[in-house]
């Protein structure tokens, strides 16, 4: 899965601001996203639900 968007484009496309983004990739903080915005995700990253992994942070 691959597509040409930036962390600010999955921050916009999620309603959320750059910084609630980025402490999310940088595991500052845990994201608890709404259905809507993992269709949202998928549809910014263009990709479909089962392309996604099934957990962003490692346990």
């Amino acid at each position: 899965m691959q597509a040409d968007v930036t962390q600010e484009d999955v921050a916009k496309a999620l309603g959320v601001t750059d910084h609630t983004y980025r402490n999310w990739v940088k595991g500052r903080a845990r994201a608890q996203l709404t259905i809507r915005q993992v269709k949202a995700l998928c549809n910014v990253l263009r990709c479909e639900l089962r392309d996604l992994p099934d957990d962003f942070f490692e346990q």
